[in-house]
């Protein structure tokens, strides 16, 4: 896949809005078998790196709901190689696809610090990671988006990348 910096229009921003996987209403209600977790959100982050879990790929951006946040502790504290990446708010820039499939590839764990923000990030996170990977990340006001990949998934992404361009 070709990676570009990418816009997100306006006419698309509500149809986002809608939950791309399963909803629970929190971290406690998670079942996770699988390998491959990315969580996208520094709440979610935070929360399941509290609850013991450990995520192979986490994004953050030291924002919660866009308002400035001390990064946590557990966050800072999480013994993984970090990258760092600037990506303007609506926007994918060639960056994130880049650090994600660095992240994808490693054999490490990895922090992808965000300077701008993280939320369009959970599209290249499920467009790129391989099925059978979980990701994870929050629906604000209602709690957590459980996303197992699956072609029809990774094709759902792929479609709103394209309409993106």
């Amino acid at each position: 896949m070709q990676y570009t910096d990418l816009r997100l229009p306006s006419y698309m921003r509500k149809k986002l809005k809608e939950p791309l996987g399963d909803l629970v209403s929190s971290v406690d209600e998670l079942d996770i078998s699988s390998e491959i977790i990315i969580c996208v959100g520094d709440k979610i982050t935070e929360n399941i790196l509290e609850a013991g879990v450990k995520p192979r790929i986490c994004v953050y951006d030291g924002k919660i709901m866009r308002k400035p946040v001390q990064i946590p502790d557990v966050i800072r504290d999480f013994d993984q190689r970090e990258i760092r990446i600037k990506n303007p708010a609506g926007s994918l820039t060639k960056e994130a696809f880049t650090a994600m499939q660095d992240a994808l590839e490693s054999k490490s764990a990895t922090k992808i610090r965000v300077d701008g923000e993280e939320d369009l990030i959970t599209l290249v996170a499920i467009t790129l990671a391989p099925e059978g990977s979980v990701v994870l990340y929050g629906q604000p006001g209602e709690g957590v988006v459980v996303v197992k990949v699956d072609e029809e998934k990774k094709a759902h992404t792929r479609d709103i990348l394209n309409e993106m361009r």
